[in-house]
C-alpha cells in the first residue's frame, strides 16, 4: 500500500500531538485543614517528612491541570477574612479540574482563612533550572528525589505576596509535600510558573527534526517499493 507525503507526515505528527498530550497531565494530592493553629508533627508521616497537621483534615482532593508549570495557581482576590471565601474558588481559579470537593456545599465553601493546606505529589525537575513559587503567607517545600527528604523553600510568616525559588541538586523525579498557611485574610496566592518539566526550545527543535526525518524516510521507502513492482 502505498501512502502521499502529506499523510506519512500527518500521521507522525497526530502520533506525537497524541503523546504530548498525554504527558501534558499535572496534578496534585490536596489536603485542607480548616482554621488550624497547630500543632505540628516533628516526625515522618508516611514517606512524608513532616511539619504537617496531626489532625485528619477537614478536606482531600485532587488537583489537576493540563498546562505543566501551572498546577499551583491559586488566588482569593478579596481582601481580609471575607476575602477568604471560599475552599472551591481558591483551587479552582487558574482553572485547574479538581476533584474531591464542590464550590456549593460541604468543606468547599469552607473559609479558608488561618487554614492550612498540604500538597503531595511529583514532579520532573532539571537541575541548573530556578524554580519559583509565588506565595501571600508560609510556605514549605520538601522534595525528595529517593536519597531523602530536603527542604528547598522554607518562608514562614510572609504577610504580602513575595517570591520563593529553588535549584535542585540532580535532574530527576522529585516527591514533593508542599505545606502553605493562609492567615491574616485574603487576598490568598499560591501559584506557580514553572513546577514541572517544559520543554526547552532546543527539545522541541529536535524531536520536530526528528518526526519529518521519519517521514520523509517512509515516503522514500514508500516510493522504492512503488517503483521496484513496476
Amino acid at each position: 500500500m502505498k501512502y502521499s507525503m502529506p499523510a506519512i507526515v500527518g500521521a507522525v505528527l497526530a502520533a506525537s500531538m497524541s503523546f504530548t498530550g498525554i504527558a501534558r497531565a499535572d496534578s496534585a494530592n490536596g489536603a485542607f485543614y480548616y482554621q488550624y493553629l497547630g500543632p505540628y508533627t516533628t516526625l515522618s508521616l508516611g514517606s512524608a517528612p513532616s511539619t504537617a497537621p496531626v489532625v485528619t483534615p477537614d478536606a482531600t482532593f485532587t488537583a489537576s491541570s493540563n498546562a505543566l508549570g501551572t498546577l499551583f495557581n491559586f488566588q482569593l482576590t478579596g481582601t481580609g477574612v471575607a476575602g477568604d471565601w471560599d475552599l472551591y474558588n481558591f483551587v479552582t481559579y487558574g482553572g485547574d479540574t479538581v476533584t474531591g470537593i464542590n464550590g456549593t456545599s460541604g468543606a468547599g465553601t469552607d473559609n479558608i482563612n488561618n487554614g492550612v493546606f498540604v500538597f503531595t505529589g511529583s514532579e520532573a525537575l532539571t537541575t541548573g533550572v530556578t524554580y519559583e513559587i509565588t506565595h501571600d503567607d508560609g510556605m514549605i517545600l520538601y522534595l525528595n528525589n529517593g536519597s531523602g527528604w530536603f527542604t528547598a523553600i522554607n518562608a514562614p510568616g510572609a504577610t504580602a505576596s513575595e517570591i520563593s525559588d529553588f535549584m535542585v541538586p540532580t535532574t530527576g523525579t522529585y516527591s514533593y509535600e508542599l505545606i502553605y498557611a493562609e492567615v491574616n485574610g485574603g487576598p490568598a496566592v499560591l501559584t506557580s510558573d514553572n513546577f514541572g518539566v517544559t520543554p526547552e526550545p532546543s527539545t522541541l527543535v529536535l524531536l520536530g527534526t526528528g518526526l519529518l526525518g521519519m517521514a520523509f524516510a517512509l515516503f522514500r521507502r514508500n516510493k522504492t517499493a512503488g517503483l521496484a513492482l513496476r
